[in-house]
């Protein structure tokens, strides 16, 4: 009997072990799926801002067309654009586009340039771009505790600090306090949205600022030239060179342009060359609070 009683006891411990260990198995099968959840989400930002950052292609510029000349005013507050009615776009449209120009000194467009390249969101536009939307931006000066972005508004303006000091709150909460060579309101010229934070003057500001719509002419601009390039170089290609336009146009929209390392000991068998590729681009979720 003591055998069998043995017997008993280890078969309830056997029991109770497999018991735990489905548990255990619940329990990360659970965790499994909410980080899968977790990727999902992340995959599905980081597609947002992809297609964002990257240069529009021909197809994405048609559907882009209502609102491309710029007509500034002198007085900054109250700028009128002149609506064009929507036609099919290509690069010699976009290059009687006048873009407004505002002079600054070198140290002024120096910052600009360093801001954005510091900026998560913005880091990543060609530096042709970059030079452009530093033209492009005009002066803003706010007084001390002015608000320069209320959140919940709806907003159309990216902005650079110069000099100054701004307090960044959302839901009357702290978030952080910013300086001079920062970016701020960049969600405004990417989408359509609301502001999601409230940004006030601390002291009095010095501030560069740019629309959504002029930035956007400028991808535009830049996507219609990439894509003119992209198309010569895939009928060059005798692979490609029996294929209707409107395949090579699609080709030339998910290609992606990538620079090799330069010739080294190192790299014997790498040239420095450029070469177009499938894929998509790289770009990075911003870990900062967004305006």
């Amino acid at each position: 009997m003591g055998t069998l009683r043995d017997l008993q006891y280890a078969l309830q411990e056997k029991i109770e072990e497999l018991r735990q260990r489905d548990t255990l198995i619940d329990e990360l099968e659970l965790e499994l799926d909410q980080k899968d959840e977790l990727i999902q989400r992340l995959q599905n930002e980081l597609d947002k801002y992809r297609s964002v950052l990257r240069p529009a292609t021909a197809q994405q510029v048609q559907a882009q067309q209502q609102n491309l000349v710029l007509q500034p005013d002198q007085h900054r507050s109250k700028r009128q654009a002149i609506s064009a009615e929507p036609t099919a776009c290509d690069i010699s449209d976009l290059s009687h586009v006048t873009l407004p120009f505002y002079p600054k000194s070198p140290e002024s467009k120096e910052m600009i340039k360093d801001a954005i390249l510091d900026n998560d969101f913005m880091k990543n536009l060609e530096l042709s771009q970059i030079h452009e939307i530093v033209d492009c931006m005009y002066p803003v000066d706010y007084g001390k505790d002015a608000c320069i972005i209320e959140e919940g508004d709806v907003g159309s303006l990216v902005y650079v600090m110069e000099e100054g000091k701004v307090e960044v709150t959302k839901e009357g909460m702290k978030l952080c306090t910013m300086g001079p060579g920062k970016v701020f309101g960049e969600l405004a010229i990417l989408y359509n949205c609301t502001r999601t934070a409230t940004v006030r003057t601390l002291v009095h500001v010095k501030l560069w600022a740019i629309d959504r719509q002029c930035f956007q002419t400028i991808m535009m601009r830049t996507g219609l030239i990439k894509h003119a390039e992209y198309m010569d170089f895939l009928k060059s290609v005798p692979t490609f060179q029996g294929l209707p336009e409107e395949t090579l146009s699609k080709l030339a929209d998910v290609m992606e342009e990538v620079r090799r390392l330069p010739h080294t000991p190192e790299h014997s068998k790498i040239n420095q060359t450029s070469s177009w590729l499938p894929g998509p681009s790289n770009s990075d979720l911003d870990p900062q609070p967004q305006t």
